[in-house]
């Protein structure tokens, strides 16, 4: 079988998030399986810049024959490009925040995730096939417009993370017998670190041998890190750590570490850190919001109202009860398996056959 070219292209590539991984992930799917490949985006953090090339040299290789995949997660001048490339035109679908949740945060934040919703509506036209990380953007994108459609989850290759051996520091200074409430995720209005720290402050007066771990960048968004850490002092809660980014070798250390999971997030189309908590056997604690259910699969303890006290209590469930907690490891390692790198590849070609976007 002789395949196209089937190049990606993104917005912005950054370093150790999880579209960056699933893009560098399906670079090297596109290569195995004998396409020639590369990576476009408008900016490059430092550390991935090798791996991508400037989006205005793609006119150099766009043709009618060759295929153009865009990762779309925010409004991108990309898009109006896009839309006019010769090559044909996929789209994978990672969700747009609501607008909404970055409004009186963020200005910023709430024009550009506006601008996501309404270019994507807008491309619905001029796409082959658009293809959502989950059943819940799929289900979004169909009604937005697009007449094909299809799920292709995130990527996720665990050999990486088993590889890592664990940040001595990090192990000196958080393993010491006290309980680890671990969360993983960008400062973002949707991801409700509020609602973290007030869950956290109520599960203190049940276990007060116990620390939060809040794991994640704050650049662009540091106004709402702000009112999170004064939310923290207001309370008066102890043992808050605002650990920020880490490498990604920290980050496997901090799972390691965890004794228990915990997002109260009301928006995410997919939410990897779900998947990496299973992986390390570390239970869930989450809100049933937008694609979190879908992910989890059951592997974990879904909360339907934000009641911060039942809330702290089931999070003294799944530190203290040895029996449920071997039943959700047991639960996520199950559903991991759907996951797989290798059931997601296989998946990847069955849906470019079937859409005839390759032979």
């Amino acid at each position: 079988m002789i395949l196209p070219r089937i190049d990606q292209a993104l917005p912005t590539f950054s370093y150790g998030d999880a579209i960056g991984n699933h893009v560098l992930a399906l670079r090297s799917l596109l290569r195995r399986g004998g396409a020639a490949s590369e990576i476009f985006a408008l900016a490059c953090h430092p550390l991935v810049r090798a791996e991508a090339r400037d989006w205005r040299e793609h006119a150099r290789v766009d043709a009618p024959e060759n295929v153009c995949i865009l990762h779309f997660s925010i409004g991108t001048p990309m898009a109006r490009d896009f839309a006019r490339l010769r090559a044909r035109r996929v789209l994978i679908y990672h969700n747009v925040t609501p607008p909404q949740f970055a409004r009186g945060v963020n200005p910023r934040m709430e024009r550009e995730c506006r601008m996501g919703r309404e270019q994507l509506a807008q491309l619905s036209g001029s796409t082959e096939l658009a293809i959502g990380v989950s059943e819940y953007n799929r289900r979004e994108l169909e009604e937005l417009g697009f007449r094909e459609t299809a799920v292709l989850p995130v990527i996720v290759d665990f050999r990486d993370h088993d590889r890592q051996e664990p940040a001595a520091e990090l192990v000196r200074r958080w393993r010491d017998g006290r309980t680890n409430v671990l969360h993983v995720g960008r400062f973002a209005p949707n991801k409700r670190l509020e609602d973290v720290v007030r869950s956290f402050h109520l599960y203190r007066r049940i276990n007060p041998r116990s620390r939060l771990l809040l794991v994640g960048t704050d650049a662009g968004l540091e106004n709402y890190s702000a009112a999170v850490r004064a939310l923290v002092d207001r309370l008066g809660t102890p043992d808050v750590h605002f650990v920020g980014h880490v490498g990604f070798r920290e980050l496997c250390t901090c799972y390691r570490l965890a004794d228990v999971y915990l997002t109260l997030s009301e928006h995410e189309g997919f939410c990897v850190p779900l998947l990496e908590a299973m992986h390390f056997g570390v239970p869930i604690v989450a809100y049933a919001a937008a694609a979190v259910p879908e992910t989890l699969g059951g592997a974990g303890l879904l909360v339907r109202e934000k009641r911060f006290e039942q809330i702290a209590e089931l999070l003294h469930l799944a530190v203290s009860d040895r029996d449920l907690r071997e039943r959700l490891a047991a639960a996520g390692r199950e559903r991991l398996k759907d996951f797989a790198p290798e059931r997601i590849e296989a998946k990847f070609w069955e849906i470019m056959r079937r859409f005839a976007i390759i032979n």
